[in-house]
């Protein structure tokens, strides 16, 4: 029940204090005779059983490649052998409800932890042929959570990039009345993520379309004072152009993972330097965060390297800069790329990237 010494007994505490007695029983989940005993304490020494929960969790991140027998076995243990077990006792002492904590992964896929997804979807198809036999079930699906992402830093670095984000300990906990009252659905997700990110992830790197449906609509970015673009302001004005072309290339090199040593060159193409479709939204939204200017999504796309991402951000910025619009605003103005919406943008790119165009 808890991962760190006191937790235990500072959630007993904070139980207490709201009027909920808290009784810790060390047993094993997938043991019948320790279950037994346990469930047969209910309606006698301990108040009748109104409800199981489960949340397990066991083993190491590995490589399917890479993946043994015990992964396996200690992954699966905690999680489907308890499931079945309790599941089979829910028969003879009906209880009203029956919640499985799962995770997003279950629907989403890991690279990592495809022992961990395999048991999260069928917890997910467990509860569902729970509830057509008439039987009490509801499952969540977790995404990541605040307090776990703070001592897994490096993995949450690497979800965070790619369109999961950490959610506040207390606003997945806030939601868990809404996902477990009657009416709720059979399985819910509960999930921070940044959904234009992650659908680029997967199209990039498994050339699927998961996630398109809940992309949101595109949105203006208004403008705004930033402080690139203060900066951009108080610059004289000869300077301004090489003020942003320098930014444009460091915003660039950041994206791509480039050090600061390294020379971007600013004729190469971006994704001949390696840039995928997950890092030209990024450097697209970057480019409109900093300039306070809303970009079309498939702008690091019409100019794929430094030089011509500068001159069309400079037609953008013709009161900075204080130059006349040029050729490339009419290219952009009829450019057909500029009515795709993000989920058409990022299917074409990845495409190309795939070579499949």
């Amino acid at each position: 029940m808890a991962r760190k010494p006191g937790a235990l007994d500072e959630l007993t505490q904070c139980l207490a204090a709201t009027g909920t007695d808290l009784i810790a029983v060390a047993a094993d989940a997938t043991d019948p005779a320790a279950m037994q005993t346990l469930f047969d304490r209910f309606g006698t020494e301990l108040p009748p059983l109104e409800g199981i929960y489960l949340a397990a969790f066991a083993g190491r991140p590995a490589l399917l490649s890479e993946m043994t027998d015990d992964d396996v076995t200690t992954m699966f243990r905690p999680k489907l052998d308890a499931l079945a077990l309790l599941h089979r006792r829910s028969l003879k002492s009906p209880v009203r409800h029956f919640v499985l904590f799962s995770s997003v992964s279950g629907l989403l896929g890991s690279r990592w932890l495809a022992h961990y997804t395999a048991t999260s979807a069928f917890l997910d198809s467990f509860a569902g042929a729970r509830r057509t036999m008439g039987l009490p079930a509801t499952v969540v699906d977790w995404g990541l959570w605040k307090s776990l992402a703070d001592v897994q830093k490096d993995a949450t670095q690497i979800s965070a990039e790619s369109g999961l984000q950490p959610m506040a300990d207390e606003v997945a906990i806030g939601a868990l009345p809404l996902v477990m009252n009657p009416d709720a659905a059979v399985a819910t997700v509960v999930v921070a993520a940044d959904w234009p990110l992650l659908a680029a992830a997967y199209r990039t790197r498994g050339a699927l379309r998961i996630v398109d449906d809940l992309l949101p609509a595109p949105e203006d970015v208004g403008k705004g004072e930033s402080e690139f673009r203060t900066s951009l302001r108080s610059c004289p004005a000869e300077k301004r152009r090489d003020m942003l072309f320098d930014h444009v290339g460091a915003l660039a090199a950041t994206v791509m993972g480039m050090p600061p040593t390294e020379p971007l060159d600013p004729s190469a193409g971006f994704f001949q330097l390696g840039m995928d479709s997950l890092m030209s939204v990024t450097l697209q939204r970057a480019l409109s965060e900093s300039l306070g200017e809303f970009l079309p999504a498939s702008v690091v796309f019409d100019y794929p390297t430094v030089y011509s991402l500068t001159d069309y951000l400079a037609t953008v910025l013709p009161e900075l800069l204080e130059i006349g619009a040029t050729a490339v605003a009419t290219q952009q103005a009829t450019d057909s790329y500029h009515e795709l919406t993000e989920a058409e943008l990022l299917e074409q790119l990845s495409e190309r990237l795939r070579g499949t165009q």
